[in-house]
C-alpha cells in the first residue's frame, strides 16, 4: 500500500526532516485530434484538473515497469492534454517537462496554461506525470510533521532513515526503475501514440535536464526547446547548491544596501544575518504560534533550517523582498515572519512524491559527485549544505539504480533552444545556462533581470517564447524587452514595501547592459 506525503500546509516539514527536492519549480492542470479514436492504445476522456476550471482531456499508458526486459509488474502513466482552441490548430504540441525532480506535471496546469495561453490557441499543450510522480504510480512517502521540530540533526536524520526503510517495505514498485531516461521513454510512446510526429519542449528546472536528455534520446521528434533555470550534464545537483545561493543572498545585501530606503531600515542587513546564524547554530529551541492554525509550536530550529528557508525564499523574486524584514525580526529574536513565509515559499513541495526525488538524485546526481564537489559545501556557507547532508543520508537508505548509460554519452542536440535564466536565481544562476549552451548549438541565452527561479511568467518572457514557438527559429527572437524588469521594493515593516521598484546601482538611462552578466562574470561570483 501506498503512503501519501503529508500534505498539510503548516510549517515545512520537509525541511526539518529531509530538505529535498531542492528545485521547487512552480507554483501549486484538440489538434492533432487527441480526442481521436484511431489513436492506436490510448483512450481520452473529459476530465478536471486540481485548480483548472476548463474541460481538458485525460488519459494513461500501461507500460512494463521494467522496460528492458517487459516483463513483470505494469505501471500506468496518466497524462493531460489541453486541446488548442483554434480547430485548425498546429499539429505540433508544447510539452511541459516538470521540476524537482518529483512534481507532477498534470499539477500544473494552471502556471502552464497562464505562460501559454497564446501558444495554446493554435497548439496543445501536454502534461505527462512522468513514472513515479503525481498520479503515475507514485513513489509516495509519508514525513511526519510536528513531532519532528524538537529532534536534533542527528536524531531526525535517524528518523528519515527510518521512515524511508518503512517506505519501501510498503511500496510495491522497483524504485530503480523510475530515472530519467526510463521516464522520457514513457514519454516518447505517449507522443507517438497521440500521432504527434514533432514536438516543442518546455523543461522548467530539473525540467530542463529530463527535456534535454529527451531531445538527445528521441532528436528526430523535437522541433523546439525552451530550458527555464537550466541544470546542465556539468551541474551534479546539488553539489553547486551552497555557491549558488550564497551568490543571490549577496545579491540580496547589495541590492537593499544600494536602496536608500532598504539600506536606512536595515543598515547592518549581512551582519544581522551572521548574528541569527550564530545565535541558532546547532538549535535553538524556540516558541511560537503556527502560522497555519495558531496553535502553539515549539521547535529546535537551527542556523542550516534557517538557512535553507531563507534560500527556498529566495526563488522568487516577490517573496525576497520580505528576506530584509525576516532577518531582522530574527536577529531580534522573533521568527514569525520567517516560519509564515517560508512555508508559503515551501507550498510547491506539496506536488512533489517524494520516492521519486530519491531514485533521481541518489541515481543520477549523488552517484556523479566527486571529492571536489562534496569539499565545495563544507566551507563556511551556509545556504545548501544541509541539502547534501539530508540528500546523503536518505540515499543511505533508497536503493540505486546504476548511472544512466546516457550520463556517460556526448550530449548533443541540433533543434532550436531558447534558454532562459533569472539573473537572481539561488539554484540555476545565468552560469548555468551558459553551459548548458555547450550541449545546444543552436540556441541563445538571455537572461532576465531581477528574476529568481523561473523566468516564464516574468515580463516579456511568454511573448518570446510564443514567438520562438510560432516560428520554430531563433531569427528575431530577442530578449532585450527582458531588460525593463525591476525587482520589486523591498518591504521596510510588515505593512507594506516602499513605493518604487530597487534601482540597479549601475543602473543609467543610457544603458542597462549590467544587468546581463557575461558568462566571466557570473562564474566568478
Amino acid at each position: 500500500m501506498n503512503r501519501r506525503l503529508n500534505r498539510r500546509r503548516t510549517l515545512p516539514a520537509t525541511l526539518a526532516v529531509l530538505s529535498v527536492p531542492w528545485m521547487l519549480c512552480v507554483a501549486p492542470p484538440g489538434s492533432a485530434q487527441v480526442a481521436d479514436d484511431t489513436k492506436p492504445g490510448l483512450s481520452l476522456e473529459p476530465c478536471h484538473l486540481q485548480g483548472y476550471r476548463q474541460e481538458v482531456e485525460c488519459g494513461s499508458l500501461e507500460v512494463f515497469e521494467n522496460r528492458s526486459t517487459s516483463e513483470g509488474r505494469k505501471i500506468e502513466i496518466r497524462f493531460a492534454v489541453l486541446p488548442a482552441v483554434d480547430e485548425t490548430s498546429e499539429p505540433d504540441p508544447l510539452v511541459f517537462f516538470a521540476g524537482g525532480p518529483g512534481q507532477a506535471a498534470m499539477e500544473t496546469a494552471p502556471f502552464v496554461r497562464a505562460i501559454f495561453s497564446e501558444v495554446n490557441e493554435t497548439r496543445d499543450l501536454v502534461l505527462i506525470d512522468q513514472r513515479g510522480m503525481g498520479s503515475s504510480a507514485p513513489l509516495e512517502c509519508e514525513l511526519p510533521e510536528d513531532e519532528a521540530w524538537l529532534l536534533t540533526t542527528e536524531q531526525r536524520r535517524e528518523m528519515t532513515r527510518e521512515m524511508l526503510k518503512q517506505c519501501l517495505a510498503e511500496l510495491d514498485a522497483d524504485v530503480t526503475l523510475y530515472t530519467q531516461d526510463l521516464a522520457n521513454q514513457d514519454a516518447h510512446q505517449i507522443l507517438t501514440a497521440l500521432g504527434y510526429e514533432k514536438v516543442n519542449l518546455y523543461g522548467v528546472s530539473w525540467g530542463t535536464r529530463s527535456a534535454l536528455l529527451y531531445a538527445h534520446q528521441f532528436p528526430e521528434h523535437v522541433r523546439t526547446l525552451i530550458l527555464d533555470g537550466s541544470l546542465p550534464i556539468a551541474n551534479a545537483a546539488p553539489s553547486f547548491a551552497a555557491v549558488d545561493a550564497e551568490r543571490a543572498m549577496k545579491e540580496l545585501f547589495d541590492d537593499c544596501r544600494s536602496d536608500a530606503d532598504c539600506s536606512r531600515a536595515f543598515p547592518d542587513l549581512s551582519a544581522d544575518f551572521d548574528r541569527v546564524m550564530a545565535r541558532l547554530g546547532d538549535g535553538l529551541e524556540i516558541s511560537l504560534p503556527n502560522p497555519a492554525t495558531g496553535a502553539p509550536l515549539t521547535l529546535l530550529l537551527t542556523g542550516q533550517a534557517f538557512g535553507d528557508m531563507l534560500r527556498s525564499i529566495l526563488y522568487s523574486a516577490e517573496l525576497s523582498r520580505l528576506a530584509p524584514i525576516i532577518i531582522d525580526r530574527a536577529a531580534d529574536g522573533d521568527y514569525r515572519p520567517l516560519m509564515g513565509v517560508s512555508g508559503f515559499a515551501g507550498a510547491a513541495a506539496d506536488t512533489m512524491t517524494l520516492g521519486a526525488t530519491l531514485t533521481i538524485f541518489c541515481s543520477e546526481e549523488l552517484a556523479r559527485f566527486t571529492a571536489e564537489d562534496l569539499d565545495r559545501q563544507k566551507g563556511p556557507g551556509l545556504l545548501g549544505f544541509q541539502m547534501v547532508e539530508n540528500l546523503q543520508t536518505a540515499c543511505e537508505v533508497w536503493p540505486k539504480a546504476p548511472v544512466p548509460e546516457l550520463y556517460r554519452q556526448e550530449i548533443r542536440v541540433e533543434a532550436p533552444a531558447l534558454v532562459l535564466s533569472g539573473d537572481l536565481d539561488p539554484i540555476t544562476p545565468p552560469r548555468w545556462g551558459e553551459r548548458m549552451l555547450e550541449h545546444l548549438p543552436n540556441s541563445k541565452h538571455m537572461v532576465a533581470p531581477a528574476t529568481g527561479h523561473n523566468v516564464g511568467p516574468q515580463g516579456c518572457a511568454s511573448e518570446l517564447m510564443r514567438d520562438f514557438v510560432a516560428s520554430g527559429s531563433l531569427d528575431g527572437i530577442d530578449g532585450e524587452c527582458l531588460q525593463e524588469i525591476e525587482r520589486p521594493s523591498f518591504f521596510v515593516d510588515l505593512s507594506g514595501p516602499s513605493p518604487g521598484p530597487v534601482a540597479s546601482p549601475d543602473a543609467t538611462e543610457e544603458t542597462d547592459d549590467a544587468t546581463t552578466p557575461s558568462e566571466d562574470t557570473e562564474a566568478s561570483r
